[in-house]
């Protein structure tokens, strides 16, 4: 599919568009942030589930019966609109529904696999390290998840210089947790802390290391007793303005556990130098294919004992939201 950098965008009409999104952050996040990056006006539908929300997609593809009924009646009333953006195959198939039920008339953007026959949707945006068999002219392969990051570093950019005003230069560290697949172990963990207490003293640069909602209390307190000192930390569970964006944002360095796509992906984009931390028990595959295409790029670069000094190095920002944001203003937008 090409993409037309040149599109005139005074010729770009005001369309309707949705974006479905539920309870799974990573896929509402991209789905928001391709829907911001086109640059109109959007509702978000917040979709809700009721217990028949794990059966397979074959069947939800017939009809979502996985979707409150009351969502489902308030949709159906309403115009059409001219773009659904969903993400996930739980509203992959509410898409689809819509579609039919507006009568063809909406034009479906799908981010990741729907599970579903790729040939109802307009267009879908697959990530590389996602294994897919179709190869059509309706899906766009990209790297890593879509994200705009860059605008939420300009947004969040005041709140280090208010909150941390003495703050000059640091490391940020960015750290995971355990998933479905994959434990967070202790000894990871005192591996870690170990590696960048290291890298952090020949630096003479403070930490400001941030956790994730997935980060097991055990360890945090790992990463507190070992870096406490002239380091700052901040835990989402205290409820204070998460300050992620401006971290990677404005700092020296970048640090990143590898157990997020996202994190990574985003990270990625900052034109940062990043070290990425996998211990020998990680073997999430779709992670290290990810991973390893950052390295194979010259974006990022392994973090282990063996390194104690961390290198200023170039590459150009992993930024596919803008190659997916042209292709949907001149393939949906440009009035022909």
């Amino acid at each position: 599919m090409q993409i037309n950098m040149t599109a005139d965008l005074n010729n770009i009409s005001s369309p309707r568009i949705w974006v479905l999104i539920d309870n799974r952050t990573g896929n509402a996040n991209q789905a928001l942030a391709l829907a911001s990056k086109i640059g109109f006006e959007y509702q978000v539908k917040k979709v809700r589930y009721n217990i028949l929300v794990m059966l397979p997609n074959f069947l939800l593809g017939l009809w979502p019966i996985h979707v409150k009924k009351s969502l489902l009646d308030s949709l159906k009333n309403e115009d059409a609109p001219d773009i659904i953006i969903s993400s996930g195959r739980r509203t992959a198939s509410l898409a689809v529904y819509l579609k039919k039920i507006y009568k063809n008339k909406t034009k479906l953007i799908q981010i990741m696999r729907p599970s579903l026959n790729p040939k109802g949707f307009d267009l879908i945006i697959l990530p590389q390290h996602d294994n897919y068999r179709y190869i059509l002219p309706n899906i766009v392969r990209i790297i890593g998840a879509l994200n705009d990051v860059q605008k939420s570093i300009i947004e969040s950019k005041d709140l280090l210089k208010n909150n941390y005003p003495e703050l000059k230069k640091f490391i940020a560290v960015i750290i995971g947790g355990s998933t479905k697949k994959y434990k967070f172990r202790l000894e990871d963990a005192e591996l870690l802390s170990d590696i960048i207490c290291f890298i952090s003293d020949n630096h003479s640069i403070p930490l400001f290391v941030t956790f994730s909602r997935r980060t097991p209390e055990k360890v945090k307190s790992i990463f507190k007793k070992k870096l406490l000192s002239s380091n700052i930390f901040y835990d989402p569970k205290e409820n204070l303005p998460n300050p992620y964006p401006a971290i990677i944002g404005e700092a020296e360095y970048i640090i990143t556990t590898a157990d997020s796509i996202s994190m990574c992906s985003e990270a990625a984009s900052t034109g940062k130098s990043i070290y990425v931390f996998y211990p020998e028990n990680f073997q999430l595959k779709k992670h290290r294919f990810f991973i390893q295409q950052l390295v194979d790029l010259g974006i990022v670069r392994i973090l282990d004992h063996n390194i104690n000094f961390l290198d200023k190095y170039h590459y150009e920002p992993l930024r596919e939201i803008d190659k997916v944001v042209e292709i949907v203003k001149k393939d949906f937008l440009i009035k022909r």
